[in-house]
């Protein structure tokens, strides 16, 4: 495989460079390095520098590649309601872009991010791909926006929906960071966790080197669709805290702080289809998942 990642040197993309060159596929990475990192990637793999809203950039880095895993996005829901129309730009047009010159190129299969977030709050649990789509971000927007321009854009494709993802490499300073490193942060450096509303809402986590896993394993398929992509198992935010309490084995200080616009109150999925169509299961607990990032 000669594999094109946009977004290679994030959070999730350079997981998944670390993979494939492991699997023996050429691997070119094709990032903005806003937010990404070159120090994150193996030895082994292109980098080309480049905005997947520049089509021109696409083109070139394109050309030869046969499988293409499209990660650039802004991934931020509090980021999306802030700038709305950057996430449009990035996120539904980048992606446009990226479909168009993969389909132009010949590419065989693109797998694509997408995410638990176009579930909204709807209450039927635990989510399953044919759950109704209630959207409450212009980011979940963008997802729905971008499975159907997968699916109609004549190339095998895959999106992965993605729940809460975490583990090394995902950013704790950043001011839309994710709770998980935010949250593995602050206890081990003795400050108080910011915890937004009561911490009954639920999550379903997985960590990055099981979605990594999971997208390799999506590369080799021919399945096309959309697929969950997480542990299946619903957890509070308050067993979180708990978890992190008990592996520094000290309490865990609170800084309350009100519910933040666009967030849902529980989300777990239903994750037969994607152990079914490409044989993928979590291998890493939250608790193990956890420690890891302490230790």
């Amino acid at each position: 495989m000669r594999v094109l990642i946009t977004g290679g040197a994030g959070f999730i993309g350079s997981h998944v460079a670390d993979l494939l060159i492991e699997d023996g596929a050429e691997v070119c990475v094709f990032d903005s390095f806003i937010s990404g990192r070159r120090d994150h990637l193996p030895v082994g793999v292109t980098v080309i520098e480049g905005d997947i809203r520049d089509q021109l950039a696409l083109e070139r880095a394109m050309g030869g590649m046969t499988h293409v895993v499209h990660l650039a996005a802004q991934v931020s829901v509090p980021a999306s309601i802030d700038n709305p129309f950057l996430t449009h730009d990035v996120n539904v047009i980048g992606t446009r872009n990226v479909l168009r010159v993969a389909r132009n190129a010949g590419v065989k299969r693109v797998v694509y991010a997408s995410s638990a977030a176009v579930y909204g709050d709807h209450p039927e649990l635990p989510k399953t791909e044919e759950s109704p789509l209630q959207p409450q971000s212009p980011y979940a927007t963008s997802k729905i926006a971008n499975e159907t321009d997968a699916e109609t854009s004549g190339l095998s494709t895959l999106g992965l929906r993605f729940f809460n993802v975490y583990g090394p490499r995902q950013e704790a300073d950043h001011p839309y960071a994710s709770v998980v490193p935010r949250w593995v942060a602050a206890a081990r450096d003795g400050r108080p966790v910011e915890l937004h509303g009561d911490g009954a809402q639920t999550r379903d986590f997985i960590h990055v080197r099981d979605v990594a896993r999971a997208i390799v394993l999506a590369l080799k398929s021919t399945y096309e669709g959309v697929c969950n992509i997480a542990s299946g198992i619903e957890t509070t935010l308050r067993e979180v805290l708990l978890h992190l309490g008990e592996i520094l084995q000290k309490d865990v200080q609170l800084e309350h702080k009100p519910v933040r616009t666009g967030d849902i109150k529980r989300s777990v999925a239903q994750i037969s289809r994607v152990r079914e169509k490409i044989g993928f299961v979590t291998e890493i607990s939250l608790r193990d998942g956890l420690r890891s990032l302490v230790v």
